[in-house]
């Protein structure tokens, strides 16, 4: 929903009264947004928003004398998918159920857009994930030399979640460790060490390499259960006499569980639903994984 879209510097936050344009081409219309097809000018063009939303604020923090409008209110407008029609940049994550993609919340987004369409309701966008399996925004980034999103926002569970890019060729690491704790286990006086919600989990995300072209994720830190870890994936780059690191992590198994971690001679697996967040432990001989997204 939201590449390539910026939104007009003028949005309001509210519930928009009438459907948004189509945008099936780009746009010039201020009024409406403007559709971007480099994706470089595109984060130009959000952070020049960003930009001219705080000045609005600086200039009339308050509410006018009719209390509909107020400064910098473009910035509120973003960060809310209702007052977007779904297309906030801002909110619409690559997280559920502690790892980046379920069955339930691509129900719930395919739902939305139904309800959204037929009876012309924003509200149906609140909560709503975008689908990390999308080739279209896939194909758009790869177009012009990105192949990896790091993003957070969302909780992901007690380790970062992360989608191999053996799916859509863009690699996607959601970093969120804010509801880590696991209240069904106890580690003892160490508990909670990083506060009530995140318990013990902690995550390094680092990028290392020779250059922006050729490189790799390297994840390391401290699962909820207090087991330690450090984990290479694999390169992204053309350079294939390279190690390649760990090609299973980031990719999902045939019963539906998510390869998030590996510790020692196991794996950390994962699944969910919304904030439910289930956690098993497999041998690398009993991980069985889809190398490919199978499409429904």
């Amino acid at each position: 929903l939201t590449m390539r879209f910026v939104p007009s510097k003028y949005s309001k936050f509210d519930l928009p009264t009438s459907p948004p344009p189509s945008f099936a081409e780009p746009s010039i219309d201020i009024a409406d947004g403007m559709m971007i097809d480099d994706v470089h000018e595109w984060v130009q063009s959000l952070n020049e928003y960003l930009h001219d939303g705080l000045k609005d604020f600086e200039s009339r923090p308050h509410w006018n004398e009719e209390r509909t409008s107020r400064g910098g209110e473009a910035l509120l407008a973003i960060q809310n998918r209702p007052s977007m029609w779904g297309r906030s940049v801002v909110c619409n994550s690559y997280a559920d159920g502690g790892v980046v993609a379920t069955d339930d919340a691509e129900e719930q987004r395919k739902q939305a857009l139904r309800v959204a369409e037929e009876e012309l309701n924003p509200l149906a966008f609140e909560g709503v994930a975008s689908n990390v399996f999308d080739q279209a925004p896939a194909d758009w980034l790869l177009a012009h030399g990105i192949k990896r999103i790091v993003v957070g926002h969302k909780p992901t569970g007690d380790c970062p979640a992360v989608l191999s890019s053996a799916y859509t060729g863009v690699e996607v690491c959601s970093v969120d460790t804010s509801f880590a704790r696991r209240r069904d286990i106890s580690t003892g006086e160490k508990s909670n060490r990083f506060g009530v919600n995140r318990g013990d989990a902690i995550a390094l995300v680092e990028i290392a390499g020779s250059d922006c072209n050729y490189n790799r994720l390297e994840i390391s830190g401290t699962l909820a259960d207090g087991a330690e870890y450090s984990n290479t994936h694999p390169h992204i780059g053309n350079n294939e006499d390279a190690i390649t690191g760990d090609s299973i992590l980031g990719k999902k198994t045939v019963d539906g569980w998510w390869v998030k971690a590996s510790v020692s001679d196991s794996y950390h697996l994962c699944r969910g639903k919304g904030r439910t967040v289930e956690y098993d432990t497999r041998s690398e001989e009993d991980v069985v994984v889809c190398h490919q997204f199978l499409k429904r």
